[in-house]
């Protein structure tokens, strides 16, 4: 012990020595001291800097150093000083990833010894050797473990206002690439760093313009209303659905350079978390995996321990569950992936900084926790976050081999796995399903994050499934198993665990609605199948003879851009499902007659899909498919959760007209549109209709100008404030009477019951229930609803968290007294006790004579045997039509996920079609766009904007009403 720790002190020396030998940029070091307003928030790694003749420092180039109270920087200055510090040095090296919605770049400086990145293409080889056992055998991955360099990339700034991290890089690139202490000298010589600064570089830019705004005019800033063009905070969810430009460059940059850590930095936990999870971890972790996050985050607490930094912690936060982050990119790919969470950069001071005791308390977990009360400046974030950086750093390169080695066995074992017999052998997907585009959309989703996929070459049956030649079977040898079985797998989180995180159900073939078969038989595996090369791209065509083209529903999602890219074509839906020619045709299909057969096989082969022309028009009841006008609304408040509407629609060419909630109140909307798209808003209903306050007397602009000239890209007005209102709900109630449909989901469906807009439908809130972002059954209680057109089956698998439970019926606002899951029900005194019997077990059954169960009552009535609802006053002449509703047992409504209390559920409509004059409102309980996840669903929106004058098709006959009660 006493020699350990006099290596220790001679090491420490020694860096000392090197520390003063070479010479101080003394303006920088006086300005790292100016700006730390609690000096206990430093190093010996970041308490100084050196100068350097010939690179420039960050105060040189900027004018000021990271840090600096009231000062931000914009992304695109990040990158001219990463393109200087490539071009004075050869210790970096500077590329692009890719581009953003917007345009700007996503960039990389990697950052080494001049020597190691002059061999950087050549260490990108050793890494895909290491990453391939199949073709890289132990003795050769040895000797690659002994040469290679680990790449370690920081990524940073995808939360746009989560400012300090692309600060803290700026100073850390200059720090890596001109200090020469031995503890740096390690870093460079032992691994390689790569360094993103902003991963969402349109919302710095925004963001940046959004706090200068209000610095220079002292007026109220604009809220970040967008960060990219679609999402805010869900950019760092969509790991999985690999929609966004940013993920898809770092999931490129993965596969391309097989980084050994991803690393992503935050700000959202005091002072600094480095990321552990309290559990529970996803069960197809490896556990070398978790066992790293705990070995480099236990390094970082103990060392800026020893340096006296309070709260500096792990464990607490977070789980460790849902793959869908960014960083989780790199677990998938069985590489290292983890963040920070830091104290907020600002930029400016909070000079009393008071957290509560449950931040400050000493856990076991937190030996050295925050502090009640501190003063706080961005100078303080840059240094803990930069010291800790450095000692992962350099904690990686000294243990460089290990890091390799465990990179390396994960693939092996991954690979291992899938060939043993009592595991997962396979995955195969029949390529004759209905919706064979969404099919290969999944698949080719997956082999864009590296996933093989091949065809069977012949028919086959192994573990009891039958494979046809052509479908296409995932083996499970293959070193990206891990994220197959993360992404195929069926979630079970049970209860008792720690407050999940985020999501706990995802399996992707229910979210899609694809037919998936697992297979448990190695023997699978010597089936002769053939690699896919190449995306799959099924090819649309016309065939057979005729004037009339008949295109069949079958959920395909790009069906829906049918109608809008044949904007003069005569079309029709068909009803009911038909026969024609020996063929099968589902309700929905669309008939187009008299049609330009070259307009229409130049769209069919552009979307993929198929269809036939026949010589006469099916005899089938039908109507008309008119070209919709379409707005579509979304709040100045928030624009997470409509942007993932956006997205579907963007990409499969549905044009709408976008505006603010501000302009509802001015009226006239059923001159200007059809179909109103209104997306869940978040927050409470109260938010919604308030929108931005209308506080002060100075108006809050987004707007493009010479302040923020990255504002204004989707929408802009001079005043966001004042919200909807109540004017606008009444305009949105006169749009729909007027003839118009109106679509929503979350706050949009609560909005519209709790002021009366949507008749015969109300929510609750059931205090028994909790679930967390789960997979539910669906069950198709009307199908002969156009709104699920397309859809095979009686079920479909959806979204479904927690909100809004939806109850459908005459007077529908339940008196609490026969409501079984009101507040206070499992308190009160049970008045039928004797409703469910206590179960007896006889001595000796005997099957002949024992008396069948009663079956239970379903939890949801009320305990009098009437679920009517008082109601007074007239008939209506208008009721809503459940289309689609939970099931009947609380049993069969889990698929994947959380659910706790599913009696409250039984029942409870998904889907419902509220008609209203001559109108109709679509609410969605479900959640058909759920980031770019639900594409199974997609179609239950679509629907409803294709047939938005026609969704009384199919009504069933108006029932009898019941009695009420006393």
């Amino acid at each position: 012990m006493t020699k350990s720790i006099s290596a220790v002190l001679a090491l420490l020396a020694f860096a000392a020595t090197a520390h003063a030998e070479q010479k101080p940029d003394v303006e920088y070091t006086k300005l790292i001291e100016q700006h730390l307003v609690d000096k206990r928030i430093t190093t010996e790694l970041v308490d100084h800097m050196p100068a350097s003749d010939t690179v420039p420092s960050p105060l040189k180039f900027f004018g000021r150093i990271p840090g600096t109270p009231g000062e931000l920087t914009y992304a695109k200055d990040i990158q001219r000083y990463y393109e200087t510090l490539a071009k004075a040095s050869p210790r970096a090296k500077f590329f692009t990833l890719g581009k953003t919605e917007e345009g700007r770049d996503l960039i990389v400086l990697a950052i080494a010894d001049e020597a190691v990145l002059k061999d950087l293409d050549q260490n990108k080889a050793a890494l895909a050797a290491l990453g391939d056992p199949r073709k890289t055998s132990e003795a050769q991955a040895r000797a690659l473990i002994k040469t290679a360099k680990p790449i370690y990339w920081l990524t940073s700034g995808i939360h746009s206002p989560e400012t300090g991290g692309p600060e803290t890089l700026i100073e850390l690139a200059y720090r890596l690439i001109v200090e020469d202490t031995p503890f740096v000298e390690q870093i460079r010589k032992n691994s390689v760093v790569f360094i993103t600064p902003v991963v969402e570089v349109d919302g710095r830019e925004k963001h940046v313009d959004t706090y200068y705004y209000g610095k220079k005019t002292n007026k109220p800033k604009p809220p970040l209303m967008y960060w990219g063009r679609y999402v805010a905070h869900d950019n760092n969810r969509d790991g999985m659905g690999q929609f966004l430009k940013l993920t898809q460059a770092i999931t490129a940059g993965m596969l391309e350079w097989r980084p050994t850590v991803l690393h992503d930095l935050h700000e959202a936990q005091s002072y600094l978390y480095a990321s552990t999870g309290t559990g529970p971890y996803n069960p197809s972790l490896d556990a070398i995996q978790s066992n790293e996050w705990w070995l480099l985050a236990q390094t970082e607490v103990m060392e800026m321990a020893k340096r006296g930094v309070p709260g500096v912690w792990t464990y607490g936060f977070y789980d460790g569950w849902v793959p869908n982050y960014l960083f989780w990119i790199a677990v998938t790919h069985n590489s290292f992936g983890r963040f920070y969470e830091v104290q907020s950069y600002g930029p400016d001071i909070n000079k009393e900084l008071k957290l509560p005791p449950t931040v400050t308390s000493r856990e076991w977990y937190r030996p050295n926790p925050p502090l009640p009360s501190i003063a706080w400046g961005p100078r303080n974030t840059v240094n803990i976050q930069q010291s800790a950086l450095l000692f992962a750093l350099n904690k990686v390169a000294s243990d460089h081999e290990l890091y390799l080695e465990n990179y390396w066995l994960k693939n092996k074992r991954a690979i291992d796995a899938g060939k043993q017999a009592d595991a997962i052998n396979a995955w195969v997907v029949p390529a004759k399903q209905t919706a064979k585009l969404n099919v290969a959309d999944m698949l080719n989703t997956l082999r864009r994050q590296g996933a093989e996929i091949s065809v069977a070459d012949t028919d086959f049956t192994a573990g009891k499934v039958k494979v046809a030649a052509g479908d296409y079977v995932i083996r499970a040898d293959q070193p990206y198993r891990t994220l197959l079985d993360m992404y195929l797998g069926v979630q079970v989180y049970p209860a008792a665990n720690p407050r999940p995180y985020d999501d706990t159900g995802w399996t992707m073939q229910y979210m899609r609605n694809v037919d998936l078969k697992v297979v448990r038989d190695p023997a699978v595996l010597q089936q002769k199948m053939t690699l896919l090369t190449a995306d799959i791209a099924p090819k649309g065509t016309i065939t057979g003879s005729g004037n009339t083209i008949l295109i069949n529903h079958t959920g395909d999602n790009p069906l829906v851009a049918l109608r809008f890219k044949l904007p003069n074509a005569k079309m029709q839906a068909a009803e009911e499902a038909f026969e024609i020619d020996g063929r099968k045709y589902a309700a929905g299909t669309f008939i187009l007659t008299n049609a330009d057969r070259n307009a229409v096989e130049k769209v069919v082969a552009e979307l993929g899909v198929s269809g036939e022309a026949v010589a006469t028009a099916p005899s089938v009841k039908s109507h008309a498919l008119t070209t919709p006008r379409i707005g579509y609304l979304h709040s100045w408040l928030r624009t997470q959760d409509e942007g993932w509407w956006r997205a579907a629609l963007d990409a499969y060419g549905v044009p709408y007209t976008y505006f603010a909630d501000i302009k509802v109140r001015e009226g006239n909307l059923r001159k200007k549109f059809d179909v109103l798209i209104y997306p869940t808003v978040n927050g409470t209903v109260a938010d919604a209709v308030n929108g931005v306050p209308l506080h002060g007397n100075d108006p809050i602009p987004y707007k493009k100008s010479e302040l923020t000239p990255n504002l204004g890209v989707l929408d802009q007005a001079d005043d966001i404030r004042g919200g909807l209102g109540v004017d606008g709900i009444a305009e949105l109630k006169k749009f729909v009477e007027a003839g118009g449909t109106l679509i929503g989901d979350g706050t949009t469906v609560e909005l519209l019951t709790q002021y009366g807009v949507a008749q015969g439908v109300s929510i609750s809130k059931p205090t028994d229930l909790f679930s967390k972002g789960s997979i539910m059954r669906g069950v198709l209680a009307d199908q002969a609803s156009p709104l699920v057109y397309g859809y095979e089956g009686k079920e479909l698998p959806v979204y479904f968290s927690e909100a809004p439970v939806l109850t459908v019926g005459r007077g529908a606002g339940i008196n609490p007294y026969f409501d079984p899951n009101a507040p206070g029900a499992r308190l009160s005194q049970n008045v039928t006790p004797n409703a469910v019997l206590p179960a007896v077990s006889p001595w000796k059954p005997d099957p002949a004579t024992e008396e069948k169960k009663p079956a239970p009552n379903p939890s949801n009535l009320s305990p009098f045997g009437s679920n009517n609802r008082r109601s007074f006053g007239a008939e209506p002449t208008q009721e809503p039509r459940t289309v689609m509703q939970f099931p009947a047992k609380a049993d069969d409504i889990l698929l994947s996920g959380l659910l706790v209390g599913g009696s409250t559920l039984t029942n409870k409509a998904l889907l419902v079609d509220v008609p209203s004059g001559k109108g109709h409102m679509v609410l969605y309980a479900l959640r058909p766009f759920w980031r770019w996840q639900t594409q199974g669903s997609y179609f239950l929106g679509f629907n409803a904007i294709l047939h938005w004058d026609h969704l009384d098709a199919g009504t069933p006959p108006k029932k009898e009403a019941a009695s009420g009660g006393l």
